[in-house]
């Protein structure tokens, strides 16, 4: 970890990094990139007080099956089949909920796309990007289906959602996975600790992670895209409909939150 991460170092945490610098980088051989960040993380007291904020207002949010009258706009999750990512364990399968504008354009990213992969984006290291197959645990092969590309889709595996882009760091997955030894460990801590513990535990969690995601245009351009589409199995058409998609076009046309969107300007 470089110091001039976001993570604002105290003295325990300056000399954990500096024990990690000297091991080649971390302490913690083995394993994935983003439990490392976790496990040397050191939150600010700002990001553990609005942690312990967040903690105290959640409410678990419970749909009612049986009701009088049917609802005409129930929402209903797709179902989580083998493909759950660790970030599903807390969040919801669609979990883009605030900017009304992108949130149904986001929320279908997240079905063949990792959380991590617009949300942990280290800038001491070099991360590349392939398929993960999340049922079977291992990084699957490149296959062009797996792009949209209008009525040549093959969608199967994108509605299963258990195939996504995610990062790797050195040719190995940067991110965690459920079920495993740190994963266990986090929610035994969380469900045995109190509103404090959990405030930290939440803070450290997060502190790696950045709240925004990249904008569209890092990877809908022609100009050096964040992802290499064609490592990842999309031909040329493909890869020309991702980078010239009309959608984020579409929204690079609107600056603030308060203009109108206008649906005919996608036509143009």
């Amino acid at each position: 970890m470089k110091l001039k991460d976001k993570v604002k170092l105290g003295p325990a945490g300056l000399v954990l990094s500096l024990l990690c610098w000297a091991n080649g980088g971390s302490s913690f051989a083995g394993e994935p990139l983003f439990v490392q960040r976790v496990e040397s993380a050191v939150p600010t007291q700002e990001a553990i007080g609005k942690a312990e904020e967040q903690v105290r207002e959640h409410k678990d949010v419970k749909l009612r099956e049986k009701m009088a009258v049917p609802a005409f706009h129930k929402r209903i999750e797709p179902p989580l089949h083998e493909g759950e990512t660790y970030c599903q364990g807390c969040h919801r399968p669609q979990p883009h909920s605030k900017k009304l504008r992108t949130r149904s354009f986001l929320n279908m990213h997240s079905r063949y796309v990792a959380c991590e992969t617009c949300h942990f984006r280290p800038e001491d290291v070099r991360l590349d990007y392939r398929w993960f197959d999340y049922a079977a645990r291992r990084p699957a092969a490149p296959d062009g289906s797996r792009f949209r590309t209008g009525r040549n889709l093959d969608n199967s595996v994108l509605i299963e959602g258990k195939f996504k882009i995610a990062p790797f760091y050195q040719g190995e997955p940067a991110f965690a996975l459920p079920g495993t030894a740190f994963a266990e460990r986090v929610g035994r801590e969380w469900k045995e600790g109190d509103l404090s513990a959990r405030a930290q535990l939440k803070a450290r969690l997060h502190t790696p992670l950045s709240k925004e995601g990249p904008a569209c245009a890092k990877c809908h351009t022609e100009d050096a895209p964040m992802l290499d589409l064609a490592a990842l199995g999309a031909d040329s058409r493909q890869a020309a409909a991702v980078r010239k998609h009309v959608i984020p076009q579409f929204f690079d046309r609107y600056k603030s939150d308060d203009e109108r969107l206008k649906i005919i300007d996608i036509l143009r």
